[in-house]
């Protein structure tokens, strides 16, 4: 990432221990939603036999071969979205608008139809994160329990700043010597939420039957994947084709807590905590396809290895609270003004699957569907030495958590009077975790004309997105919270022949 953004900020350390790595990211990174150009989301991305769109190549690497002439595109799209937040049965709404280019390639086209090569590139938007939502409802587990968590078996006098320390030394120095747990104690700690027992064990600060919790999350990032493409023409009948993709993953949440309306006889009066994570990496994974022509039959296969994450994260944080004393509020701001940098770590996604089947109308139109099929259980951590205790318990938690059959199903049409187009389709992804969340389900509709050497598309499409998700990692805080996301989409796209 950037790091101008942090000149204000001195760079530190990586942690001993690499605790920032979560359910969450195993969540994310399976989740994706193919984005292409104008035409291929008006059929709801149902291309894995049909090819002949630059989009389709990420679908089915032969796809390049269907092209006759060269040709180059690209796609820009605006989406409005609106999210229903369910938290702790209390329902709020917010919506998000953005702007972006999602899609963008070529094709060039060598030799006859009966043996033709086809080299392309695609660059093609698997996930977007952009994401603005807020919501507030009471609940029986509070921000101290989170502090609580970390704080047990720590001793006190490891958080406690001595003379000639500061807030941003101690919180450093605990970085560097224990690790993130050690951190997220002293936070608490010198924000009066908790303190310590006789026992080495920690109390609460905060006393309350439920309280009120004011989540406000900025998402903003994406998944993209760029493609190198070739494929070739077996004689008029069957394509092959490889693709080699390169991953590029960026991911920003911006995330404050306020606990607020606590019992009267409560020493801390409010909260509010902010927690912000970056993360980014790149990855690597191969793709193999073949398109199959039985007269106006069309039979697809692909087939995408595992994809390969190297990744790094960063966190920045910092607590204010309102304390009780003598009869007075005093508000105590605890900020070490320091980006925690991580070690880097890997992630593999699992492979996965596209069986496609389509129908040519002569030229008059066609229909097509694809069935995607993918194991996101298989999806696991690992460091250099493969040894950390810590990412094993985590690939434990993602063999139960996470689904071991996810599949999606995209189906579409295409009508041609003259030189227009009219398009239809639908779709559904499944949901990555057990409990079905994530579940995507969308239609799609639009038009384009052919003025010859080039062509202009417009698209549509409407998607219901729904997931849940914990507040914190942590087993500390049972905070969870769950989205229903209705986003509207519009597309346009240019392509033009060479």
């Amino acid at each position: 990432m950037n790091k101008t953004i942090f000149l204000t900020f001195i760079l530190i350390y990586s942690y001993q221990s690499s605790f920032s790595q979560s359910i969450d990211d195993a969540f994310r990174l399976n989740s994706f939603f193919h984005n292409g150009s104008a035409r291929f989301n008006s059929m709801g991305g149902a291309f894995g036999a049909l090819g002949g769109d630059i989009s389709a190549i990420s679908i089915n690497p032969s796809g390049s071969s269907v092209f006759l002439n060269s040709e180059i595109g690209f796609n820009i799209d605006f989406s409005n979205t609106l999210s229903t937040n369910n938290f702790n049965n209390s329902l709020s709404e917010s919506k998000s608008d953005f702007f972006s280019i999602n899609n963008i390639g070529a094709v060039l086209v060598y030799g006859n139809q009966k043996s033709k090569i086809s080299i392309g590139y695609n660059m093609h938007n698997l996930s977007n994160f952009d994401n603005n939502f807020s919501f507030n409802g009471n609940t029986y587990s509070g921000l101290d329990n989170y502090f609580l968590y970390y704080a047990q078996d720590i001793p006190y006098e490891d958080l406690i700043i001595y003379d000639n320390e500061t807030v941003k030394s101690v919180y450093e120095l605990l970085g560097e010597e224990y690790g993130y747990a050690d951190q997220q104690a002293f936070l608490g700690f010198q924000s009066f939420i908790i303190n310590p027992n006789d026992d080495g064990s920690y109390n609460s600060n905060a006393l309350y039957e439920s309280v009120n919790q004011q989540v406000d999350i900025k998402r903003k990032g994406s998944h993209n994947m760029h493609t190198v493409n070739i494929s070739k023409s077996i004689k008029d009948n069957l394509m092959i084709g490889l693709n080699v993709n390169f991953h590029e993953l960026f991911f920003k949440e911006l995330k404050t807590v306020n606990d607020n309306d606590f019992d009267y006889q409560s020493l801390v009066s409010s909260i509010s905590f902010n927690d912000d994570l970056y993360t980014s990496g790149i990855g690597t994974s191969i793709q193999l396809g073949s398109i199959l022509i039985l007269d106006r039959l069309r039979l697809g296969f692909s087939y995408q290895s595992p994809t390969w994450f190297s990744l790094e994260d960063e966190n920045i944080q910092s607590i204010s609270s309102d304390i009780f004393e003598d009869d007075t509020i005093t508000t105590y701001d605890v900020n070490p003004n320091t980006i925690n940098y991580f070690d880097e770590y890997n992630f593999k996604i699992p492979s996965k699957s596209t069986a496609s089947i389509a129908y040519v109308f002569g030229s008059k139109g066609l229909i097509s569907l694809d069935y995607e099929f993918s194991n996101p259980s298989n999806s696991n951590f690992n460091d250099d030495n493969g040894d950390d205790l810590y990412l094993k318990s985590l690939n434990n938690l993602i063999n139960q958590k996470l689904a071991s059959s996810s599949k999606s199903i995209r189906i579409g049409g295409e009508y041609r009077i003259k030189n227009y187009s009219l398009r239809a389709g639908g779709f559904t992804y499944d949901g990555v975790l057990n409990e079905k969340d994530n579940l995507i389900t969308g239609i799609s509709f639009g038009v384009g004309y052919n003025f010859g050497y080039f062509h202009i598309d417009i698209g549509y499409t409407k998607f219901n997105n729904t997931y849940s998700n914990n507040l914190f990692s942590s087993n500390g805080i049972n905070s969870k919270y769950s989205i229903e996301n209705l986003t509207n989409r519009i597309y346009s796209s240019i392509s033009i022949k060479l």
